[in-house]
């Protein structure tokens, strides 16, 4: 059923080489939206280095990519951002000294007459971590955190850019049982919400 819609994001016979290593060779994928797809491989296959360029981290030597069956080229993450596709690092991304909502919108905060609407940031973060299931005050320090919880502020941030692809770098690989199934749970929620997920 889902093969007989247009992908949300396709990318065809990718190539990228970096100085004595071919990094992707031809390499295709089609991702639908609401879709969870598992990438999987050795490390040193190229995993990451494809995530990167989908993410506007890294450009592709030759290749062409697609979103809504419309050609694109990222050039930079911002302009990923603006397509909907966003990455999370396994080295997450996030400043320990400051709180929650403050994470989330770093750069990107509301204003109002040129200032930060301090109350506008606290009320959308609250949103946002309302829909990945994380209840805490907005306020909270982030490095008060566990790497779990911390994940899921990641999240939150990415939805906050109207994600439509979320990108995650071996989520897992440093969370405890208990806070894999979370992020399982809450991958199935965006899901639900119509957000596609690339999963490494």
């Amino acid at each position: 059923m889902s093969e007989a819609r247009m992908p949300l994001l396709e990318v065809s016979r990718l190539c990228k080489q970096f100085p004595g290593v071919r990094a992707l060779h031809k390499v295709s994928l089609k991702l639908h939206q609401d879709e969870v797809l598992a990438l999987i491989g050795e490390n040193g296959a190229g995993k990451s280095t494809l995530m990167k360029i989908l993410a506007g981290v890294q450009q592709a030597d030759s290749g062409k990519f697609h979103i809504d069956g419309k050609p694109v080229a990222f050039l930079n993450v911002r302009d990923a951002l603006s397509a909907g596709v966003a990455i999370i690092h396994q080295e997450l991304n996030l400043a320990a000294n400051l709180d929650l909502a403050a994470n989330i919108f770093l750069g990107r905060e509301p204003n109002r007459f040129g200032f930060v609407d301090d109350m506008a940031v606290h009320s959308e973060a609250s949103q946002y971590l309302k829909r990945i299931g994380l209840n805490l005050p907005t306020r909270t320090l982030v490095g008060d955190l566990p790497i779990g919880k911390q994940q899921l502020v990641e999240i939150a941030k990415a939805l906050s850019c109207d994600a439509r692809v979320l990108i995650m770098d071996e989520p897992t690989s440093s969370l405890s049982q208990k806070e894999t199934e979370t992020l399982f749970e809450v991958v199935h929620d965006l899901r639900q919400q119509g957000i596609s997920v690339i999963y490494i």
